[in-house]
């Protein structure tokens, strides 16, 4: 039978990877098994590019005619490595921005192509993103005045209720303006507005063709909603945050249980 899925869009932190930071074998077979029956693969995440593309490789992405997103969608590539679609957070942001967080211990970090530039500010969880990544942070006085190139976002590392009251203020100020959400309980992303990865699913959708009822959506965290919610089948991992269980299809196994190839088995997408 002719599978109706096309394409299946997954998040990389604690949805594609366990715990341990790793694909395990029966998900990377899942989606070897997927590709190899036609259906396309697209590795989603906020992370920069350089911090996205190895999984793209790992799992045969460029081979088989898929795609990565980095920047939650500010930056998407095809399986020729092209970039089919960037978006810039406008310069005039940053000034205004980041004055509501110099008087914080919140870490404000920004990227220019695979470096990492940050404030001083240090808290329990300013290293977790270019330890995850593998990329040193370059630290500056004050991101705004230094900063005189194009920004795909600002990203915003702290205690999760320091964050949540930022993410309140920054949404009272430019909640119009901006798109601001939490990417992790300790990331706070500051982007364009109306970029994020349903947006980025609408354009790889548009690029292949296909509707977006089309394809399958994998996620853990708030970041990943709006590609839930776009996704003809959006599956929350069993770790996901309740918010996106809340807007998802279905509910699978969590990242340590191989819920992508659990749920993949369970809606026929691959075979036992």
């Amino acid at each position: 039978m002719r599978n109706k899925y096309k394409l299946i869009a997954v998040d990389i932190d604690d949805t594609l990877l366990n715990t341990k930071k790793v694909i395990t074998p029966r998900t990377r077979a899942a989606l070897m098994d997927a590709q190899k029956r036609g259906i396309k693969l697209a590795v989603c995440s906020g992370r920069l590019p350089y911090g996205v593309c190895p999984y793209a490789e790992e799992l045969d992405v460029f081979k088989y005619g898929g795609y990565y997103m980095g920047f939650n969608g500010g930056a998407i590539f095809n399986s020729d490595r092209e970039l089919i679609n960037t978006t810039y957070l406008d310069s005039k942001y940053i000034e205004p921005v980041y004055e509501l967080l110099r008087p914080t211990d919140i870490t404000t970090m920004v990227h220019k192509g695979d470096i990492i530039f940050a404030d001083k500010k240090e808290n329990d969880y300013t290293h977790i993103e270019p330890e995850v990544i593998g990329l040193p942070l370059n630290r500056v006085d004050d991101i705004a005045d230094y900063v005189d190139w194009d920004l795909h976002k600002m990203l915003l590392a702290g205690d999760p209720e320091t964050l949540r009251q930022m993410e309140n203020l920054l949404k009272e100020n430019f909640g119009g303006e901006l798109d601001i959400y939490l990417s992790a309980p300790w990331f706070l992303e500051v982007m364009p507005k109306d970029i994020d990865k349903g947006t980025g699913l609408e354009i790889i959708c548009g690029d292949m063709g296909i509707s977006t009822n089309e394809a399958i959506a994998f996620g853990d965290s708030f970041n990943d909603i709006s590609m839930i919610q776009k996704a003809g089948m959006g599956i929350a991992m069993g770790n996901a945050e309740e918010a996106l269980k809340a807007a998802a299809d279905m509910i699978t196994s969590d990242c340590d249980s191989d819920g992508i190839a659990k749920a993949l088995l369970e809606l026929s997408v691959i075979s036992g």
